[in-house]
């Protein structure tokens, strides 16, 4: 099955699975991110543990993700979680030797009713790795227990497969808690529009070559 065929089978899956797993689990609000972009996410807590309130969330950066911020938001107090890198990157021009490791948000004004949903907003840089499945592992804390979303799957998923969307599915089922899952895209052109081509600017279609390297 070519990589195209098998983007849009996955893609048809992967809707039915997050349009069911809405109502159950914590889901993202997108199941695909492009390499190398900061990308806004939303992490929907959709209800809260066995009868108890939300009044936080913690969400753990995937291996790879170097930047995490979350958006402001006035109902939440927000920690940053530090993890020490063994090896120091160049990000922004300067060397950083320690990223975020966990975003936490806790004390709200408000807690968030049981029976509630609420958005959680933040932004990863997605690693450059075209093709990878990267997990956001979660864990819901309610007024009484939490709700760890941290579960993967006994075996890697991989989107070369042509049966990716199949165990993608099975994954999201086979439990109650799985850690939410993203694949990482080849982008067509660059983040940043200082970097686009003339044809990109215009949004061309792909040349042929290009097609056919997606092929």
């Amino acid at each position: 099955m070519k990589s195209s065929q098998l983007l849009l089978t996955a893609a048809a899956v992967l809707g039915m699975t997050m349009s069911w797993a809405a109502s159950a689990h914590n889901v993202l609000n997108s199941w695909e991110g492009k390499a190398g972009f900061s990308t806004p996410m939303t992490l929907s807590v959709n209800h809260g543990c066995h009868g108890s309130p939300v009044v936080g969330l913690r969400v753990q950066a995937p291996p790879g993700v170097t930047d995490a911020k979350a958006s402001y938001d006035p109902n939440w107090t927000i920690e940053y979680k530090m993890r020490t890198l063994e090896t120091p990157i160049e990000a922004h021009g300067r060397e950083v030797t320690e990223v975020v490791d966990e975003i936490i948000w806790k004390d709200p004004i408000k807690a968030v009713p049981a029976d509630g949903w609420y958005p959680f907003q933040f932004r990863f840089t997605i690693p450059d790795e075209p093709g990878k499945v990267i997990h956001v592992k979660n864990i819901t804390v309610c007024e009484e227990g939490t709700d760890p979303y941290v579960d993967l799957p006994e075996v890697a998923l991989d989107v070369s497969d042509p049966k990716f969307a199949e165990k993608a599915w099975a994954f999201m089922t086979a439990t109650a808690t799985p850690a939410p899952f993203l694949v990482v895209r080849t982008p067509d052109k660059a983040q940043y529009p200082w970097f686009w081509t003339p044809q990109q600017a215009r949004g061309d279609q792909l040349t042929n070559q290009q097609s056919a390297s997606a092929e």
